[in-house]
């Protein structure tokens, strides 16, 4: 049997408020050699939410939506929690649907998958955690932007949590910037893009629904673990996948750019 395939996910920007768990508990979260950066980066985050303008900046909102945010950071190590997988709400996570899965994609779900967090490095989907607002490229301590200040740190964990297994990269590009390639040991690594051949044959890479593609695709892979953590048999896996939407996957466009085999899924107008 072969081992179960890495899903390295973003996080959302919105997330569920409330929760039914206890206040944040950092020994408790997965991957605990990220502890104590986690605890400078809460304490920043906290000391942020008393400087409304640098918070503004940094945050990259206002209004409203600024107040809350501060209010959130100011509460982190105080609010209640509740599993990543239910904190953290969006195109992309409705679209996996969690609670829809059987109890094996459930399973291979929360066993395989690794959210990235400006603020918690990684965390498991069923970690607990507090809401906040922290966006990876967001520059919180020393002007480094928090893909930087993760990214040796990140990079060391996932050396070891890969264990030159399949790994399906769904990371955009902010998120990437928080880990190397490179210095991880895989077997290979799959990226993912989606296109629309228009009815003028113009080719074009399609953004606004890329986290609704990604979500179904998620879904088909952690249903079928063995294929999909495995490289003999992920690309036959990907055949059998049909996005409602229309997109399907095209062998003839894969390409291997900077290390990763980037698959393409193709909508004909």
């Amino acid at each position: 049997m072969p081992p179960a395939p890495l899903l390295l996910l973003p996080p959302s920007e919105g997330k569920a408020s409330g929760g039914e768990g206890l206040m944040l508990d950092f020994e408790a979260l997965s991957f605990a050699g990220l502890n104590a950066t986690r605890a400078l980066m809460a304490k920043s985050l906290d000391q942020l939410s008393g400087k409304p303008r640098v918070a503004q900046k940094t945050l990259g909102v206002k209004g409203v939506a600024l107040e809350k945010a501060r209010t959130d950071n100011a509460s982190l190590l105080d609010s209640p929690t509740m599993p990543a997988i239910e904190r953290y709400t969006g195109v992309m996570y409705d679209a996996i649907d969690y609670k829809s899965l059987d109890e094996s994609a459930k399973t291979c779900f929360g066993e395989s998958t690794i959210i990235m967090s400006g603020l918690f490095g990684m965390v498991r989907p069923y970690d607990m955690i507090p809401t906040y607002k922290l966006k990876m490229g967001a520059r919180l301590r020393r002007k480094k932007a928090c893909s930087a200040i993760w990214k040796p740190l990140i990079s060391k964990t996932l050396k070891s949590t890969a264990e030159n297994g399949v790994i399906w990269d769904l990371l955009p590009n902010e998120h990437s910037a928080a880990w190397d390639p490179s210095a991880v040991t895989y077997d290979v690594r799959y990226t993912v893009k989606f296109l629309e051949l228009g009815s003028d044959g113009q080719m074009r890479t399609i953004n606004h629904w890329s986290k609704l593609l990604k979500g179904a695709l998620i879904r088909h892979i952690v249903s079928n673990p063995d294929a999909a953590g495995s490289s003999d048999s992920a690309l036959d896996l990907l055949t059998e996948f049909s996005h409602p939407e229309g997109y399907q996957f095209d062998g003839d466009m894969t390409s291997e750019v900077d290390g990763a085999t980037a698959l393409v899924f193709l909508k004909r107008g």
